[in-house]
């Protein structure tokens, strides 16, 4: 496995100053200062057809956020060659190569600035990975999500020990499984949150049950081949639903252990992979349920997100950076970063989800 080169140290946050922000793209003049992180690492197996995003290392004290949190949220790499990934896994390990327990792993995202999202004109969500997110791989063959070389792609870790024993030198591997080759189905990624358009996704939980949703329709017709759900603790089911045509596209409740928390989510794939169309004449919406048996209301206690996989019907328009919507996206994510309250917040939303 060779090592690709990435600049040390960090200099992400002179984006925020312009008026409008471009993350840049290889060529472009700032790249290499704006992708400068200790953080993160790139690795390619090609042998294996695997790019490794590493992240890390870092500790994790007991009951605590990781060590180095806020270097950890929204680094910027480039894509150093152009490939089709087809699957995708992740790997945690300490600093004598032993398995770290999952559960310390709150998410790792990644974000195409280069590329626009279905529903809304913003920044297009990749591949988004949680405690209970498992390893996912179709066939190379058959459907992939096409990256180009030089684009860029912001990496979000957000690492946190809710146990009583600390983890040194711990190391997050995204794992990206490829191919050279065009697949018989070029996809790309989708999100849809009951929170959305943009700015913090968390939500209070009062007790008993709270139902959130949004409603919204894509900007061009499109086949969604696979879908699965992002939930927190004391979820008890969430839908994507075609509101005009009334019927239920799906329907999922997670897997949760005996205090609630969330353990895996179902993944779905519409008509045994053919894919189920949305269209943009159709209106469709995402619920979430909860039930909160504390009686206290839990500050930032819920999330409910929807992602998968989807091929164009029709060609998705060109991103528009100047789109007020798109700013405002990108503002809120290298804000975690860069914006000294917006690692507070996260602490905050992780300290309420033990």
């Amino acid at each position: 496995m060779r090592a690709l080169d990435v600049e040390p140290a960090g200099g992400i946050c002179e984006l925020l100053s312009p008026a409008t922000v471009v993350v840049p793209a290889s060529g472009d003049p700032l790249a290499p200062r704006a992708a400068r992180s200790p953080y993160l690492r790139l690795f390619h197996d090609r042998g294996r057809h695997e790019l490794v995003i590493d992240v890390g290392p870092v500790d994790l004290p007991p009951h605590s956020m990781a060590e180095h949190s806020e270097e950890l949220v929204y680094q910027l790499m480039h894509v150093p060659f152009d490939a089709w990934v087809h699957g995708y896994r992740a790997e945690l390990s300490d600093a004598q190569g032993a398995r770290v327990p999952r559960r310390v792993l709150h998410h790792i995202d990644t974000t195409r600035p280069a590329a626009r999202d279905l529903f809304l004109p913003v920044a297009q969500r990749f591949v988004a990975l949680g405690a209970e997110s498992e390893a996912q791989n179709l066939p190379a063959w058959l459907a992939g999500v096409r990256l180009r070389r030089g684009e860029p792609l912001l990496v979000s870790t957000m690492l946190h020990n809710p146990t009583a024993t600390p983890y040194s030198g711990v190391r997050v591997r995204l794992v990206l499984q490829y191919t050279e080759t065009r697949p018989l189905r070029e996809v790309a990624g989708f999100r849809v949150d009951v929170m959305f358009p943009t700015g913090p996704m968390e939500f209070d939980l009062p007790p008993g049950r709270t139902v959130r949703s949004w409603d919204g329709s894509p900007a061009v017709p499109a086949r969604i081949l696979g879908l699965s759900g992002h939930l927190h603790r004391y979820a008890e089911w969430m839908e994507l639903r075609d509101l005009t045509a009334r019927r239920v596209i799906w329907r999922a409740r997670p897997r949760t252990d005996a205090s609630g928390e969330v353990t895996s989510m179902p993944v779905s794939l519409p008509h045994l992979g053919l894919g189920r169309v949305v269209y943009p004449t159709h209106r469709y919406r995402i619920t979430a349920s909860y039930f909160n048996p504390t009686g206290h209301t839990i500050p930032e206690g819920g999330m409910a997100k929807v992602g998968g996989i989807f091929t164009p019907v029709a060609p998705l328009p060109e991103v528009a950076v100047g789109d007020p919507l798109y700013q405002a996206d990108i503002r809120h994510l290298l804000g975690l970063r860069c914006d000294p309250g917006g690692m507070g917040g996260m602490m905050a939303h992780a300290a309420h989800s033990e």
